[in-house]
């Protein structure tokens, strides 16, 4: 799952991953993702942590409430502060922005391999 409010960035992204064979749903907030994930169940999660309505660090602090089993989480900023908040509350890892689409596809793929 991509959750990314900018929604050309969103398409960018979501096409990236698709072509390199991922299967992405796309929300565009942390309230929408939570809704999403509950009826979907992704393997991971990409998020971007700034973010209208419920940012991505609340996003990840209301998924770290729940019982396990926990969705690694893949945090995205242009702000490295956000990015130290999203490690601290447990992300499986955290990306610069700009990123690399094979960065990314790498980043997806080891964290589908230590979900299962």
């Amino acid at each position: 799952m991509l959750v990314e409010d900018d929604l050309d960035l969103a398409d960018v992204t979501q096409a990236a991953l698709q072509h390199d064979g991922v299967d992405v749903a796309v929300a565009h907030d942390g309230r929408e993702a939570i809704e999403l994930i509950d009826k979907l169940h992704p393997r991971v999660v990409v998020t971007d942590l700034i973010m209208p309505v419920v940012d991505g660090l609340e996003m990840m602090r209301r998924l770290r409430e729940r019982p396990a089993p926990r969705i690694p989480i893949i945090a995205v900023s242009a702000v490295g502060a956000r990015l130290r908040a999203a490690r601290d509350l447990g992300a499986a890892e955290v990306l610069l922005k700009p990123v690399d689409p094979a960065d990314l596809f790498q980043s997806v793929m080891k964290a589908a391999r230590t979900a299962q």
